[in-house]
């Protein structure tokens, strides 16, 4: 696996810096990311190969200017703690009005839980795919389970859209259907 040893600063928070891979990261990720906590309603705990394929496809994004996830340190002491950002969806599952569109993401490590850097993260990429993509509008998707994740597009001013809800077979039962929530660039702007 090939890590960058210098990242690009994408943004940054208060309490943040969204920036691309840095050497060291990947040993971080499956340290304190690919844990059964974190990765309880995502599918759960990923092989190393798995976890590389997704470190590797979210490089090419960044390489080719597309929408991509930004690893999450923080500011004052350069931890890693989690990864936040934007991605066009590409499920072949999800309705065809939000195939091609940009949805918003997030994951924190467990012991920065509850301190709202998943807000800050998220209003940070929500910036990036408003003002940087022209978006006109951004996705966010969770299971009815993950009621930190719905607190979270809460926060951010997102809408959930229960007709858009769609059967995702890369996710076990429980954590289907998949709930679609919506911000449009207007209602962001207000």
């Amino acid at each position: 696996m090939t890590e960058t040893a210098a990242p690009e600063i994408i943004a940054t928070t208060e309490r943040l810096v969204l920036r691309t891979e840095a050497e060291g990261d990947f040993a971080e990720w499956l340290a304190h990311m690919n844990t059964p906590e974190v990765l309880a309603f995502l599918g759960g705990v990923q092989s190393e190969e798995v976890v590389a394929k997704s470190f590797a496809r979210v490089r090419e994004a960044h390489e080719n200017g597309r929408p991509a996830f930004h690893m999450l340190a923080l500011k004052d002491t350069g931890t890693l703690v989690g990864r936040a950002g934007i991605a066009t969806i590409d499920a072949p599952d999800a309705p065809e009005e939000m195939r091609g569109q940009i949805q918003i993401g997030w994951s924190v490590r467990p012991d920065y839980w509850g301190q709202g850097l998943a807000v800050e993260a998220a209003r940070a990429g929500l910036a990036r795919a408003f003002e940087h993509f022209d978006a006109p509008v951004v996705y966010s998707q969770t299971s009815e389970r993950n009621l930190p994740s719905w607190r979270v597009m809460e926060k951010l001013g997102m809408k959930r859209m229960a007709e858009l809800d769609y059967e995702d077979p890369d996710y076990p039962p429980e954590d289907n259907p998949t709930m679609v929530w919506r911000l449009t660039r207007e209602e962001w702007q207000q």
